[in-house]
């Protein structure tokens, strides 16, 4: 149900210090509950930095798409896709060569239908792209996230540790073999 005024967009230089805030404060809501905060801070400082987004948004490989609400003072950022050229871990039996790295919707906007447009615009973007996957890894214990990404045609195929400080998480390895998003539109 989409009762906002949203707009998908493509990031900016201009965008990487909301790009910072947005994902400093969702990604701790995707990890274990008993993550150390010490490994939580330790990861954000190093990857949700407003500098690291300005490196990203210079390089080619990626691409970041973001969900701006309008209101009649400011737009705000509602939530950001990262798409990024690179293989697939080993661990995956199906090579691929996009990732959708994060996929982060800020808690107010939970079931107001941000996540399914922008899943709907990464999803054409990895189209236009001509990748014939995409992959993506998810906390294995984030039941939501992993029912969301199943409806757009995502399936687990591999687990591996993603290292959070020095947190070892399980992580579940999914992949999309036809980014197209009209046969996956829930």
């Amino acid at each position: 149900m989409l009762d906002l005024d949203l707009h998908i967009l493509h990031a900016t230089p201009s965008d990487a210090e909301a790009l910072s805030r947005l994902s400093a404060a969702v990604f701790p809501l995707g990890c274990p509950a008993n993550t150390p905060p010490s490994d939580l801070a330790d990861y954000i400082s190093r990857e949700h930095t407003p500098d690291r987004y300005r490196t990203m948004l210079q390089d080619k490989r990626f691409r970041i798409l973001i969900a701006k609400v309008a209101s009649p003072i400011t737009h705000q950022l509602a939530g950001l896709a990262l798409l990024v050229q690179a293989p697939a871990p080993p661990e995956m039996p199906s090579p691929s060569q996009l990732e959708l790295r994060r996929f982060y919707i800020d808690a107010p906007f939970h079931g107001r239908g941000v996540s399914h447009a922008l899943m709907k615009a990464t999803l054409s973007a990895a189209s236009e792209m001509r990748e014939p996957s995409v992959w993506l890894s998810s906390f294995s214990g984030n039941a939501r996230a992993i029912a969301f990404y199943r409806r757009w045609g995502f399936r687990i195929v591999a687990e591996h540790d993603f290292i959070v400080g020095t947190d070892r998480q399980r992580d579940y390895l999914m992949l999309c073999q036809s980014p197209d998003p009209r046969l996956h539109e829930s």
